[in-house]
């Protein structure tokens, strides 16, 4: 029965208003059509990113962006559908309908937003980091007190092992300052302490000599010529003095043990004195 009565009013309304209702489906075809030209600009543009920086990273690198991309595509596809088929309902002369969808989606949106604040804060964090590449599987990191080498990143977290074996799985949200090791040269710094009566001049250029003759046999870890910074400090009855060697990321604590034993080596040789123990007794 309702049916019968709807008919006839709609169809009245249709023959008073055949324009406006014409003009209506054209604004609800424009605003889809609207809909699909930003999903597929957007789609072209990340491709685009994806095709013109894939060839210059690792494999696991290109993935990691093209997951980012992707995930980026499906947050802007269901956004843009959303106000679609928002402004679609209004035009019908729903806009109460519409209202409710919105006002629906900005409460739903409100209590996604308070109830998991951390969550969309680590993802947002973790999009951001593999973007801007900033770190991967197998770089040697500090971030967030943690020391260590990354085993896994994903959009929510960092998974750090510790020298000790330790596993940390930190959020990335959390992650404030992040210092990647693996990423520029390393510094292998050698300090070696000798007694105030030593020849010291004569001890800088024994350092010198082995740092020298230990550059010529690194062949491709080297990345720079070493150098003989001096008597760095004084104290406790002592004289520290310093040379440093540019290696490649992660190659100094290898080098800084090899060139300080053959340093040391070359001081006992050459009868450089070292500093004595002192043992004080408390009374």
């Amino acid at each position: 029965m309702r049916i019968s009565l709807f008919i006839p009013a709609v169809d009245a309304a249709l023959a008073q208003s055949g324009l406006s209702f014409l003009s209506t489906v054209i604004d609800i075809l424009i605003t889809f059509l609207l809909a699909v030209i930003v999903i597929a600009a957007a789609k072209r543009i990340l491709s685009g990113i994806v095709k013109s920086r894939a060839g210059m990273l690792e494999e696991q690198k290109a993935r990691r962006l093209m997951t980012a991309c992707t995930l980026l595509m499906s947050i802007i596809r269901y956004a843009v559908s959303f106000i679609a088929i928002a402004i679609a309902v209004g035009e019908l002369g729903y806009s109460g309908a519409m209202n409710s969808m919105l006002a629906a989606a900005g409460i739903g949106s409100l209590a996604i937003g308070i109830g998991a604040q951390n969550i969309i804060k680590d993802v947002a964090a973790g999009v951001s980091m593999l973007f801007e590449d900033q770190l991967s599987v197998g770089d040697y990191v500090s971030l967030a007190g943690v020391t260590g080498t990354v085993e896994a990143v994903s959009l929510r977290t960092v998974t750090v092992r510790q020298y000790g074996g330790e596993v940390s799985i930190i959020p990335n949200g959390s992650i404030g300052v992040l210092t990647n090791y693996s990423r520029t040269d390393s510094l292998a710094v050698v300090e070696l302490p000798v007694s105030p009566e030593a020849d010291i001049p004569f001890a800088l250029s024994l350092m010198k000599e082995e740092a020298e003759r230990y550059h010529g046999e690194l062949s491709e870890t080297a990345a720079a010529a070493p150098e003989v910074v001096g008597a760095v400090k004084l104290q406790g009855g002592e004289t520290v003095l310093r040379v440093v060697q540019r290696v490649k990321p992660l190659e100094h604590w290898g080098v800084e043990r090899e060139l300080r034993k053959r340093i040391l080596g070359r001081f006992v040789k050459e009868g450089i004195p070292l500093p004595k123990a002192r043992v004080e007794l408390l009374k």
